[in-house]
């Protein structure tokens, strides 16, 4: 947050809202979602 000169609750209410339109509950979900459509590159 402090590289990009945003408070953490800014970080947290888009964290928030990427969540809803992905449809998951937390991170580990959203990394899920993410590899299953082939967002993340091979091998990582």
């Amino acid at each position: 947050a402090a590289t990009l000169v945003i408070s953490e609750n800014t970080v947290k209410t888009h964290i928030r809202r990427i969540f809803k339109k992905l449809g998951v509950n937390n991170r580990t979900q959203a990394v899920a979602q993410a590899a299953s459509q082939g967002l993340l590159p091979a091998n990582q």
